[in-house]
């Protein structure tokens, strides 16, 4: 690491430890499991027996669903895979801890981890045929699945289809005697409450940022060492969770659990749909309020109309037109509102500054130790050999080989649809070659996929900007530390200190970059709301931040104004020279692969044309004739 870089870094770091905020994520964790365990019984104790049996029970009915739309944003809004299969999930909760509170005799602290396991487990049977597929048939597969597996448990003829099998509802505090209703509220919200932080734990952690990533973009995600088949499944199976939770606790409040109790899922699936829907795909505050109002809007209309009024009725109708109105007028659901008035003034002070053309200096912040630990571990540092890329009766690549030596800047060329994005998707993993090998750092890796690849120190930008727009520049370079994150997924749920010094450690030193990158107080900002060039920036950054053994750049003077150009050259030069950054460039600003480049190649209609030093590419009449000077 250069002097100049590694002061950046200690000066950020050393501001961060500063500027520390009073409420960390932890502590508003702990904050809220006391309150949730503490305040909340003793509410229960002074207030709960003045109000009518039913508000407590309506309370605890919100609190389940509350609980199964948290499922569904996580799955649907996070991480972007549609289910409409959640109320089978929900319904094989409720039966399986129904039956161990009501048949076996045992406490719903029993049943409730049990319920959890059996709708994660059920989840993730649905979520294997469900990885290849997206969008409708995602949703047609999960509502078939969920069914399947929902008929199988009722199958088992582990409930009576009669009157029986009422939940035996265990005291809960002691001496206290109170009513059942005020026992399983206090316990719902409780439930709710420690629900709702793990779920916050999750999305500021490295699986959100995965999950949100994989939602948007599953090759970027994948490129930044994202499992992305793994992690799908990870949120198919903590969404089962906290369905199967919810069900369980559903089942509770209704005191009767048999083969009617849950006799129209799809009821349910709709139900969670809407409130997520309506409160906002990837809000969880906007999600938990959706459901009160809907459970205690019901509530309400049958106290005051009857049960068996028209409008009472209509209900279900209601909660459908409000669905339709919030996909026509707000697509991100009503906590959208207030993001998208955040966004606009954001978007209206960036247009306001004049942003200098000079692209700031790109430090390296990895150590000179893993880049030598590169450079003795094989040189050449990427060698493909008679790769070919076909798409049906379409040859892309045809046999092309190349090498890409430690500590130099390779230029790949050619014209447009000469194959060297398809090349280039091929050595990243994005694409697998139909025949030929790719060896990186010695190793053979053609048959693993990109983020195995990314694993071993393979770092790329996209011809269209390889970032989560949707996310801020300071998330997306935190995931592009995401293999370097140092703690698992225990540990993201629970918070654990572990977890908590490795997130601060990676917020330093992705503050660093972004105030060495020239976006310092842009930090939370939208990725979408900043300019081509600043994007194409922020994206190389993320790159560099992955501390890669070997750099690949697609088109990266792409949207940047000719001083930038100029800047970005002087930058590429520096990596070379001063940090043994190895590069391998695809490029159509003819100039700047000549001025930066050791060794160039020229790929035309899918074949290597021509390789040699810049000198020798330039005065290549073959290369003259099919590339320079077509440019010419």
């Amino acid at each position: 690491m250069t002097a100049a870089a590694t002061a950046v870094v200690e000066a950020a770091a050393t501001t961060k430890a500063e500027r520390k905020p009073l409420l960390t994520p932890r502590r508003s964790n702990i904050l809220l499991l006391l309150l949730g365990a503490g305040l909340l019984p003793t509410l229960t104790y002074r207030a709960m027996p003045l109000l009518p049996k039913a508000i407590p029970q309506n309370i605890t009915v919100a609190a389940a669903i509350a609980i199964g739309a948290l499922s569904l944003n996580l799955l649907t809004g996070y991480a972007g895979q549609i289910s409409l299969g959640q109320g089978a999930l929900l319904a094989v909760g409720g039966i399986v801890g129904g039956t161990i509170t009501s048949e076996a005799g045992l406490p719903m602290w029993i049943a409730f981890p049990v319920s959890a396991i059996a709708g994660a487990l059920t989840a993730l049977v649905i979520g294997f045929p469900a990885l290849r597929l997206r969008g409708l048939y995602l949703a047609v597969v999960t509502l078939s699945f969920a069914f399947a597996m929902y008929n199988a448990v009722l199958s088992l003829n582990i409930l009576g289809g009669g009157s029986g099998g009422v939940a035996s509802i265990r005291r809960l505090w002691g001496a206290v005697t109170l009513p059942a209703e005020y026992d399983l509220c206090a316990v719902a919200l409780i439930v709710l409450v420690l629900v709702y932080v793990i779920d916050a734990n999750l999305t500021r952690t490295k699986l959100g940022r995965a999950f949100r990533t994989i939602r948007e973009n599953e090759a970027v995600a994948a490129s930044f060492g994202v499992d992305v088949a793994r992690f799908k499944l990870l949120a198919f199976t903590l969404s089962g969770a906290f369905a199967g939770l919810a069900g369980s606790l559903f089942a509770q409040s209704v005191y009767l659990v048999n083969s009617q109790t849950f006799a129209s899922p799809v009821d349910y699936s709709l139900l969670l749909l809407i409130v997520v829907v309506v409160g906002g795909l990837g809000s969880r505050a906007g999600t938990v309020i959706a459901a009160f109002v809907f459970t205690l809007f019901e509530f309400l209309i049958g106290e005051l109309f009857g049960t068996t009024s028209l409008l009472y009725g209509l209900v279900p109708m209601i909660g459908a037109a409000l669905l339709m109105y919030t996909v026509a007028r707000h697509p991100g659901g009503f906590a959208s509102v207030v993001r998208e008035r955040r966004e606009r003034r954001e978007a209206e002070q960036l247009k306001a500054r004049t942003d200098s053309d000079a692209v700031p200096s790109i430090p390296r912040l990895a150590s000179a130790v893993s880049v030598e630990k590169h450079v003795a571990a094989a040189s050449p540092l990427i060698e493909v050999e008679g790769v070919t890329v076909r798409f049906g009766g379409l040859t892309a690549v045809d046999g092309v080989s190349l090498a890409v030596e430690a500590g130099k800047i390779v230029g790949l060329i050619g014209p447009n649809g000469a194959g060297k994005t398809t090349l280039f998707n091929a050595i990243s993993g994005v694409l697998r070659p139909t025949a030929g090998s790719i060896r990186l750092l010695g190793a053979d890796v053609t048959r693993l996929s990109a983020h195995e690849r990314a694993a071993r120190g393979l770092a790329r930008t996209f011809q269209q900007v390889g970032l989560a727009k949707d996310q801020s520049v300071l998330d997306n370079m935190l995931l592009a530390q995401h293999i370097h994150s140092g703690y698992g997924t225990f540990e993201a749920l629970a918070s654990t200190p572990n977890a908590s010094k490795h997130e601060e450690a990676m917020q330093a030193r992705a503050r660093s970059a972004l105030n060495a990158l020239g976006f310092a107080g842009r930090e939370n900002t939208p990725v979408r709301l900043l300019s081509g060039g600043q994007q194409r920036i922020a994206e190389i950054g993320c790159a560099l931040l992955a501390d890669p053994a070997v750099l690949m750049l697609d088109e990266p003077s792409a949207g940047l104004a000719p001083a930038v150009v100029e800047s970005l050259a002087e930058r590429l030069r520096e990596l070379r020279d001063l940090q043994s950054q190895t590069v391998l460039l695809i490029e159509h600003n003819i100039p700047l692969v000549l001025d930066v480049c050791d060794y160039v190649y020229v790929l035309n209609f899918g074949e290597v044309l021509a390789q040699g030093t810049p000198e020798e590419i330039l005065a290549d009449p073959d290369v003259i004739s099919a590339y320079l000077g077509e440019a010419a």
